[in-house]
């Protein structure tokens, strides 16, 4: 019984931190909706790369060894870090034109995305329910970017950041039996981080005090986020844990209302809610369903 009382203790701080996490970075993605009206694009994916690097670089250096800077796979870690640099991209973009709460939600058919791509490339065994949830989520998709009727070609930027982040959470499972979760984490943003500060000065408009607070920001809670969801990562497993990041998802919702004063549709809500219901199906399926129960 006490053995079993620090496991469910254990789980109930990954939660936790799980979901500070999505909330964390569902600010975070506010206050870049926010600067992208005042900025240039590339401005403030330099700011979210350099000052996340910045931190998470401290970070390491102060509590980690200097082996953590050594991948034994470094080429699949550039090339994760290269599809995160990527739906980054993306998603950023969309945001010059799109609400956060649409743009959030076509984002986060990426879990289910994976399902999809696992059973296609990897040869992984996917059943019926779960192809059948993996449909029901696209139809979400679809709902929220209404092909033919008022359709935004912007829509098709979060898609390609929903793909992208799929291929990158597979490279990040493939990785976590080879190389440290810290040193995976210092990997994902160096593509980003080389690229802005090469081509950010020839875009560069001076922020002002305010503005430089909410660039650290922005850069802050994304490294606060990851360096919250690695130390979760310690106490369960990530196909335990994986729904209650949703969580971002929600705070990019209300944020997107009630800080941004973006519209929200019926649309884009029942299209949220099919993405996120079929994602949880998928997970409660690995989870309980195909290991029994264990985490």
């Amino acid at each position: 019984m006490p053995n079993q009382n620090i496991i469910r203790k254990k789980r109930g701080f990954a939660i936790f931190l799980t979901i500070f996490a999505g909330c964390v970075l569902g600010t975070m993605d506010a206050l870049s909706k926010q600067l992208i009206g005042s900025f240039e694009v590339i401005q403030v994916l330099w700011s979210r790369y350099f000052f996340h690097s910045v931190i998470v670089f401290g970070y390491l250096v102060l509590f980690c060894s200097k082996s953590v800077f050594i991948s034994k796979k470094p080429k699949i870690q550039i090339q994760r870090s290269f599809t995160l640099f990527v739906a980054t991209i993306a998603m950023y973009v969309s945001l010059d034109y799109l609400p956060l709460a649409d743009a959030a939600s076509v984002q986060f058919s990426a879990p289910v995305l994976v399902t999809l791509i696992s059973g296609i490339f990897l040869g992984e065994k996917i059943g019926k329910r779960r192809y059948i949830a993996v449909i029901i989520a696209f139809c979400g998709v679809l709902i929220i970017v209404q092909p033919g009727l008022e359709f935004r070609w912007a829509m098709l930027l979060p898609l390609i950041a929903a793909f992208m982040l799929a291929i990158f959470l597979i490279q990040t499972r493939v990785l976590q039996s080879i190389d440290n979760a810290y040193t995976t984490l210092f990997y994902s943003t160096l593509i980003g981080t080389i690229f802005f500060i090469s081509v950010t000065p020839f875009f560069w408009r001076q922020p002002t005090s305010e503005e430089w607070f909410f660039m650290l920001a922005q850069g802050s809670l994304g490294a606060i986020g990851h360096l919250a969801i690695i130390k979760a990562l310690r106490y369960s497993t990530a196909s335990f844990l994986a729904p209650f990041l949703y969580s971002q998802l929600l705070i990019a919702i209300i944020l997107s209302v009630m800080y941004l004063g973006d519209p929200v549709t019926i649309m884009m809500c029942l299209g949220a809610f099919l993405i996120v219901a079929s994602g949880i199906y998928i997970w409660y399926r690995e989870v309980f369903l195909i290991n029994g129960g264990s985490s």
